[in-house]
C-alpha cells in the first residue's frame, strides 16, 4: 500500500480537529485547575460529547504533562463505588484540593437516586455527597478484613458516617470535579417539571461548567488525524513515520463506519499491526472489519 497526499477534503476536516482539539485542551485545563482565574464561580466542569472527540484522551495527556495526582473513576462504577472511592481520597487527605475525574460513567446520569445524590456533591452551598444506603454491613466486613485496602474502606466510611445513619455523608468542598461524558444534560429551560430525571439533570448542569461539543464522523476523523500526526508517539514504543500516519489515516477515512472503535485506541491497534506486520497488516485490518461486522 502507498500514501497519498490527503484530499482537500481531508484537509479541510484535519484543520477543523485541530480547533476542536485546542477547544478541549483549554476546557480541560480549566477542569482540572491549570489555568488560572481571578474568580471561578463554578469549579466542577462536564464534558460531553458523542464518542471520538478525544474527551478521555486530552485529560489523559494533561494529567501525564502535568504530573497531576487525580482518583479516577471510570466505566459502568455503581454509585456505591463511587462513595467507596470518594471518602478513601477524602480520608486520605484531610487537607487541600482533591481532583476527582468521573470518566465514562454515564449509567450514573441516567438514574434519578444517582442524579440526586451528584446534585449535593455539585452544589457549591450544600458540598456534600450523601449516600443513605445502608452500609454498616459492609463497613463491619471491611474492618473484620485482612486486607490492608479494605480496612482503610472502612474506616474511611465510618469516619463519614453521621451518628446514628446508616450511610454516608462525604464533604466534597475540597473536591474539584471534571466529568466526561457521552451523556448530555438537559437544559434547565427545557426540563419538563413532571420528569424527576430530567429535573436533576437540569440542576446538574446549572451547577457545574457545562461543555457540550457537537461532532459528525467526519469532524471525529478530523480530530483524532490532527493528534496523530501532531504526536511524537502514539503509545508505549508505537512510532509512524510521516507516510505511515497518512496511510493508516486514509484507510481509517474510507473505513470509519465498519471500525469496532473511532477512537485513538483504533490507532494505536491499527498501527501496531503495521510495525509488527509489515508483510500483512493490511490483511490484519480487513480482519479487524470483520470481527466488527460478526457483532
Amino acid at each position: 500500500m502507498k500514501a497519498k497526499p490527503f484530499t482537500t477534503e481531508q484537509k479541510h476536516y484535519i484543520n477543523q480537529g485541530e480547533v476542536l482539539s485546542e477547544q478541549l485542551t483549554s476546557e480541560v485545563f480549566a477542569g482540572l485547575g491549570l489555568t488560572a482565574k481571578s474568580v471561578e464561580v463554578k469549579r466542577h466542569h462536564y464534558i460531553t460529547s458523542g464518542p471520538g472527540a478525544g474527551k478521555t484522551y486530552t485529560v489523559n495527556n494533561a494529567i501525564e504533562q502535568h504530573d497531576l495526582k487525580v482518583v479516577r473513576i471510570q466505566g459502568a462504577a455503581s454509585m456505591n463505588a463511587i462513595v467507596i472511592q470518594l471518602a478513601v481520597a477524602v480520608y486520605l487527605k484531610p487537607k487541600g484540593d482533591i481532583l476527582v475525574w468521573v470518566d465514562d460513567c454515564d449509567s450514573i446520569f441516567l438514574d434519578k437516586e444517582c442524579l440526586n445524590v451528584m446534585k449535593g456533591a455539585l452544589d457549591e452551598g450544600r458540598n456534600v455527597l450523601t449516600w443513605n444506603k445502608n452500609l454498616t454491613n459492609q463497613i463491619n466486613i471491611y474492618m473484620n478484613s485482612e486486607a490492608p485496602n479494605d480496612k482503610l474502606k472502612g474506616e474511611a466510611l465510618r469516619s463519614f458516617q453521621p451518628t446514628g445513619s446508616v450511610g454516608v455523608e462525604v464533604p466534597t468542598d475540597r473536591v474539584r470535579f471534571i466529568i466526561t461524558s457521552n451523556k448530555r444534560l438537559v437544559a434547565p429551560s427545557k426540563a419538563n417539571l413532571n420528569r424527576v430525571i430530567q429535573v436533576n439533570e437540569a440542576a446538574i448542569r446549572d451547577r457545574v461548567n457545562y461543555r457540550e461539543y457537537e461532532l459528525d464522523d467526519k469532524r471525529s476523523w478530523g480530530w483524532m488525524a490532527h493528534n496523530v500526526i501532531s504526536a511524537k508517539t502514539l503509545g508505549p514504543n508505537l512510532k509512524l513515520t510521516a507516510d505511515q500516519k497518512r496511510l493508516l489515516l486514509d484507510w481509517m477515512w474510507h473505513n470509519w463506519k465498519w471500525l469496532s472503535a473511532t477512537s485513538m485506541r483504533a490507532v494505536q491497534e491499527l498501527g501496531a499491526h503495521m510495525v509488527n506486520h509489515p508483510d500483512d497488516y493490511p490483511d490484519r485490518w480487513e480482519a479487524h472489519l470483520l470481527r466488527r461486522n460478526e457483532e
